[in-house]
């Protein structure tokens, strides 16, 4: 029959809490903020149009912004998807840093210049940090 064998010089530290407490402060906690979109190509055209997402889209509450870090599963402008029909769904998720503790709302604005952006208003924080839009 096979022993583990045990380590022979455990030695058991002790940190006061004062100390502790300062290594809690320092270290910063990585977060971020995950918005699910769902859009549905236009009914007005044939094919349904086309959708990215440009790299100047942001969540705001008040002055303070947080721009977009990360586009999954849609192209960043000027390229487009393309959709093959009207009233397709596209799903796509939009990446940012965390939002303030202190936010209980936000809004997502994308800027495009000349063209129409999305805008969501209202979106109440959770604690999850994860949030389901719809873009039309």
């Amino acid at each position: 029959m096979n022993k583990l064998k045990q380590p022979r010089n455990i030695r058991k530290i002790s940190i006061d809490a004062s100390t502790l407490e300062k290594l809690k402060n320092s270290s910063e906690e990585e977060a971020q903020t995950i918005v699910h979109c769902r859009y549905i190509s236009k009914t007005k055209y044939i094919n349904g149009g086309w959708v990215n997402i440009y790299p100047t889209t942001y969540l705001v509450n008040g002055e303070e912004r947080i721009t977009l870090l990360y586009a999954d599963n849609i192209p960043m402008a000027p390229a487009c998807h393309q959709f093959s029909h009207p009233g397709e769904l596209k799903w796509f998720t939009l990446i940012f840093p965390a939002i303030p503790k202190d936010w209980k709302q936000f809004n997502l604005i994308e800027e495009c210049g000349a063209h129409t952006g999305f805008t969501v208003s209202n979106i109440r924080r959770n604690n999850q940090g994860v949030y389901e839009v719809f873009l039309c």
